[in-house]
């Protein structure tokens, strides 16, 4: 396997703006990274820069040690799983995964050895001899996955391969790449849009935005302490609360003020906030940081009104509305409410972060 490097990297297709702008990171050998972001980021087009199938506007890219910025796709020994499998309709299962080795002229034995040995590693070997069309979604994804492997590359790139299974495929589907990154010990870059994806399956996570990256870091790194509002907002499901409040640190007590409630946030804020007295920040906390309370606690409460009730079974996902717009709290199961209640919510002021309403960076 290898370790893969981005210096400076920017693709541009217009010579003005870059769907790209000077991203570099580092991957190491046999690490499992997540590229990660909204639609539009750039995450697919980097991807494909790694590849070969995209030209690099600046930068460079090196895999295992060497430079690849003019070196087809063909002679960068990569492998690319695609959103769409891009199987061969007409060929068997067997000969999907046996078409880049008969390309290569590689012996027919040393073909039959490394297909099986794939098969059996991903549990298709009873579908060797099927053609796609008779095959589901999640069989078509392990042959693809399949057609990759026994290839043997330095590198193997996903591209959203499961965003056409259904939820519980996915979830399935997951747990089978993580798992296959582990007995292979490879180098794998993976892009999805779906943070759920990238939390559960990745070494490090790369969230892309605009373009830029926002932050790089393990799924606990991003999700405890993230950079910006943005990725704090990105990372988590359902994601960070936001609302937006006043400071005060003249008196005793340091309060945010949000027009219909207080809170009095531990001292250690003091530092932090005497520079953005009487100005307005962004209050995040999770909703899982939240306690149902019957009654006010003054300074202590926050006051919200019921939207929408979500009954997952474990608990309860209660969308509400504030002064300062939506917010969303995980609540045990056995509370009950009706649109239109009026409720207060205690959030623990130990797990909150604050974040600059222009820059969006957390504050620290």
């Amino acid at each position: 396997m290898a370790n893969v490097s981005l210096k400076n990297i920017s693709k541009s297709y217009d010579g003005n703006s870059k769907v790209v702008d000077n991203i570099s990171f580092e991957i190491k050998d046999r690490e499992f990274v997540v590229l990660v972001g909204p639609s539009g980021c750039g995450k697919t087009t980097t991807l494909r820069m790694i590849a070969g199938l995209e030209e690099i506007t600046e930068g460079e890219i090196t895999i295992d040690e060497k430079i690849v910025n003019d070196l087809q796709a063909k002679d960068r020994d990569i492998a690319m799983v695609f959103q769409n499998y891009a199987l061969y309709p007409h060929l068997s299962v067997y000969d999907n995964m046996a078409f880049s080795l008969k390309i290569r002229k590689t012996s027919k034995d040393e073909i039959e050895k490394r297909v099986n040995e794939a098969a059996q590693i991903l549990d298709i070997k009873q579908l060797l001899k099927r053609k796609p069309k008779e095959l589901s979604g999640g069989q078509r994804q392990r042959v693809a996955v399949g057609r990759s492997i026994v290839r043997d590359p330095k590198v193997f790139l996903f591209d959203e391969p499961l965003s056409n299974l259904d939820a519980k495929l996915r979830v399935q589907m997951r747990a089978e790449i993580s798992s296959l990154h582990k007995r292979l010990n490879a180098t794998m870059v993976y892009v999805t849009h779906d943070q759920v994806e990238a939390m559960t399956m990745a070494d490090r996570i790369v969230v892309m935005k605009d373009g830029i990256i926002m932050q790089i870091g393990t799924p606990l790194e991003l999700y405890n302490t993230p950079d910006n509002a943005f990725v704090a907002g990105f990372i988590g499901s359902p994601p960070m609360n936001f609302i937006k409040m006043t400071v005060n640190t003249d008196g005793k007590e340091v309060l945010l003020d949000e027009g219909d409630y207080k809170l009095s946030i531990p001292e250690k804020y003091r530092d932090i906030l005497n520079s953005y007295n009487g100005k307005t920040i962004n209050f995040g906390i999770r909703p899982e940081n939240f306690e149902y309370s019957e009654k006010y606690s003054e300074n202590n409460s926050i006051i919200a009104k019921v939207k929408i009730v979500e009954q997952l079974g474990e608990e309860i996902h209660l969308h509400a509305v504030t002064r300062e717009g939506n917010l969303i709290a995980k609540l045990p199961p056995v509370l009950s409410f009706d649109t239109g209640d009026k409720v207060y919510l205690k959030p623990d002021l130990n797990q909150i972060l604050l974040f600059d309403i222009e820059s969006g960076d957390v504050l620290k």
